[in-house]
């Protein structure tokens, strides 16, 4: 009786480590992807590219080549990064420059649709 306890332990241990390990590489919901975004802006389109994790949104780049130096600028500079610490485009835009931060902010949205 002690043999048939013992080798159900066993077996029940092994295969429990086993669906351990098997699982261990098959998280997707952790890995990290990249989005990108398009929206217009004062000058012209302003393009995002977005890292996530799940739904973290890790870091924001922008790019308006058309954007006011200056004014427009500012906003690309600024807002990707409050942007990604707020985990949400519900944030202020740039004083001056509210058509570019408005794209900015639409640009991220339309990325984050994407997912």
């Amino acid at each position: 009786m002690k043999k048939v306890i013992i080798i159900v332990v066993v077996f029940a241990l092994s295969f429990g480590f086993l669906t351990l390990v098997n699982n261990k590489g098959s998280n997707t919901a952790s890995e990290q992807e990249t989005l990108t975004g398009t929206a217009d802006g004062f000058g012209g389109p302003i393009n995002v590219t977005v890292v996530v994790k799940s739904d973290d949104i890790i870091s924001v780049e922008a790019v308006g080549d058309d954007e006011t130096e200056g004014i427009g600028t500012m906003a690309l500079e600024q807002l990707p990064d409050l942007i990604a610490e707020a985990d949400s485009t519900e944030i202020d835009g740039v004083s001056g420059a509210t058509y570019s931060s408005d794209g900015i902010k639409a640009a991220v949205k339309n990325a984050l649709e994407s997912k």
